[in-house]
């Protein structure tokens, strides 16, 4: 799955290539980016029944900490595309959230299944 959203945050920041060039174009692209998402989260969270929502709810110690390492990599993941999108333009800071967005994913879900199993042992 990070290899999906990769390409679908590679999508996003690509779509800023339409801001200058056509407001519609740019409109109409963040329109069908956002559709897919909801469309995969209403999926997602039909498909297993629950969907883990950071900042609700009471979650394990554990689990709260990869939370907390997630949003932290996330803000991280931004400021660099950010900056890679300043200082080199549109496709390469898309290709940069490709590689950081799908490198980021899967080191949190590594790290997300390994406090689980931690709570799924602690807890009887």
């Amino acid at each position: 799955m990070p290899p999906l959203f990769g390409v679908w945050f590679a999508a996003y920041v690509g779509a800023f290539a339409f801001w200058s060039e056509s407001d519609l174009a740019f409109v109409l692209a963040m329109i069908a980016l956002s559709a897919g998402v909801g469309a995969f989260v209403g999926w997602s969270a039909r498909r297993y029944d629950a969907f883990p929502m950071p900042g609700r709810g009471t979650p394990p110690p554990e689990i709260r900490r990869e939370y907390r390492a997630y949003a932290i990599g996330a803000v991280g993941i931004a400021v660099l595309v950010a900056g890679v999108m300043w200082l080199a333009g549109v496709p390469a800071a898309s290709g940069a959230a490709f590689a950081l967005v799908t490198v980021g994913l899967w080191l949190f879900q590594a790290r997300y299944e390994r406090a689980a199993a931690v709570v799924r042992e602690r807890l009887p």
